[in-house]
């Protein structure tokens, strides 16, 4: 394995990898130790982005450790790192409020020997189940940045992780980093990156492998090219896009008849309906290329919205599915906010409510401060019998039939207050029949308008209601109430810190951090 020799810059991204429980034969870990081996100093510090030597001892050696498990302690990592040689400090980045694991971590040697001896023999070794990736850390970020030397490669097969794509890519130079992007769950995206010390072993890989079979699947490999300039090709790829997508195509139309439509407007390269693989009949969208800009832009203008045997056609520029995605991401995102600012100081949250109070003595309470668009008050909810909102047709007739019965015998008899009052009490929540049970002591009022809220507010929190004082505040959102109690558990934590570095002795600013 080809590794770099000197401390350069590498790329620092968490992820969870899969790989081969015999890799490195790595030994099982005691999870188990006492943190040892820590700096004082160094758990004082900040988390950083990245770690570099000191300055004090010029063959002191910085190693990235990354892919960490989030129960991974400092001395989990020290008592591996430690066999390979004398550990200055280990830090475990976490999350500065919730102070969880971030998942990778920094080891600092005293010898830049022994961080060449870690990343070599250390590097995918199992740490709680999950092979760690190990890089040389450095502050300065400028050689990432230039991109020099990086490699992108895709149409990669699902089992090749990141130490399979580490040793197809060694032979060509030393790798400074190696990443094979992940999703949420952890399985391969299909992509990845490898990082070279130079461009001309960035280069030779590029030239050996680009075209290559790698678990029967043809890669391609070649020059990382930077978001920002990926993005400005795609904005003028827009501008001069010649692909259309067609869609609300009327099932019976062929394929002739729908080239024929198109190709009034200019020359075409392709036009195809989709068509289902078992019936063979059309989906009802297609696409279309034509061989100029122009003729795709005036059948865009022209057909779109336009009518075609009796349906409106939707008639646009063909969209790469990520486009789609960030499209309909933003979409949403914009109905949410308005949401948000259409009920933004109007929305009331009311707790401590008696059981008895329902909707109708809710907004009783209120009404008095405005004009009330909607009271409501959060009741559990119970599945009905039946289940489903609607039956079976089988079911539905026997049902029938006993109804009619029961008419004949009880001369209308189920027609009374407590069957109505039960018919009140049942909802359809995502197409399942539920019946509302007992109050849940909290509920929601909405005002017209925010000076009725605030006073709504002012006048009723507190006031007792069937003998219990109402909490009465302006509605907030989960991530707004999340941020907040986070918020105040660290700063309880911070006065409790303080309070046990006073009691032991010791300085306010030498407790330890949170």
């Amino acid at each position: 394995m080809s590794t770099a020799t000197s401390p350069t810059a590498a790329i620092a991204q968490p992820g969870s990898p899969v790989a081969d429980p015999s890799v490195n034969g790595a030994s099982a870990l005691n999870t188990n130790l006492p943190a040892a081996g820590m700096s004082s100093e160094y758990s004082e510090i900040p988390t950083p982005t990245s770690a570099a030597p000191s300055t004090a001892n010029p063959n002191s050696a910085s190693l990235y450790v990354g892919e960490l498990d989030g129960s991974v302690t400092e001395a989990m990592l020290f008592e591996l790192f430690s066999s390979i040689g004398q550990v200055a400090s280990i830090r475990v980045c976490r999350d500065a409020v919730t102070r969880r694991s971030l998942g990778y971590a920094y080891v600092n040697y005293n010898n830049s020997m022994d961080g060449e001896r870690a990343l070599e023999e250390l590097n995918y070794t199992l740490i709680k189940g999950k092979p760690c990736r190990i890089m040389w850390s450095q502050r300065d970020p400028a050689l990432r940045k230039t991109g020099q030397g990086n490699v992108f490669i895709k149409n990669l097969d699902g089992a090749i992780d990141n130490k399979a794509l580490h040793d197809t890519f060694a032979a060509f130079g030393n790798i400074l980093s190696c990443k094979v992007a992940q999703d949420e769950l952890g399985g391969s995206k299909g992509y990845g990156f490898v990082h070279y010390e130079t461009a001309e072993a960035a280069s030779s890989a590029i030239k050996s492998v680009n075209g290559m079979l790698l678990n029967e699947k043809k890669v391609f490999v070649g020059h990382h090219i930077p978001k920002k300039d990926r993005m400005s090709k795609f904005e003028e790829m827009k501008a001069n896009f010649t692909n259309v997508y067609v869609k609300n195509v009327e099932p019976e139309t062929t394929d002739d008849e729908f080239r024929q439509l198109f190709e009034r407007y200019g020359d075409i390269t392709s036009a195809s309906l989709a068509h289902d693989n078992e019936t063979g009949k059309s989906r009802g969208f297609g696409f279309v290329n034509y061989i100029r800009h122009e003729d795709a832009s005036k059948a865009v203008d022209e057909l779109h919205e336009s009518d075609f045997k009796g349906q409106k056609l939707y008639v646009g520029r063909a969209q790469k599915k990520h486009e789609r995605e960030e499209e309909l991401k933003r979409q949403y995102e914009a109905a949410r906010m308005e949401k948000v600012s259409k009920y933004q100081g109007v929305n009331l949250y009311v707790k401590n409510l008696a059981d008895e109070i329902d909707d109708d003595e809710l907004r009783q309470v209120f009404e008095p401060f405005g004009t009330i668009t909607s009271a409501k008050v959060m009741r559990d909810t119970l599945p009905a019998e039946g289940g489903s909102e609607s039956p079976p047709k089988e079911e539905k007739k026997d049902e029938e039939s006993k109804e009619e019965g029961n008419d004949d015998k009880k001369d209308g008899e189920e027609d009374s207050v407590e069957g109505v009052t039960k018919e009140m009490d049942k909802v359809t929540i995502k197409g399942e029949k539920r019946i509302l049970g007992k109050s849940k002591g909290f509920g929601f009022v909405c005002f017209s308008n925010p000076d009725e809220a605030t006073k709504a507010v002012t006048e009723l929190n507190q006031k007792m209601v069937h003998g219990k004082p109402l909490y009465v505040a302006l509605a907030q959102r989960k991530e707004v109430r999340k941020s907040q109690l986070e918020a105040s558990i660290q700063a309880r934590n911070q006065v409790r810190l303080q309070q046990q570095a006073a009691s032991a002795g010791m300085p306010a600013q030498f407790g330890v951090q949170p």
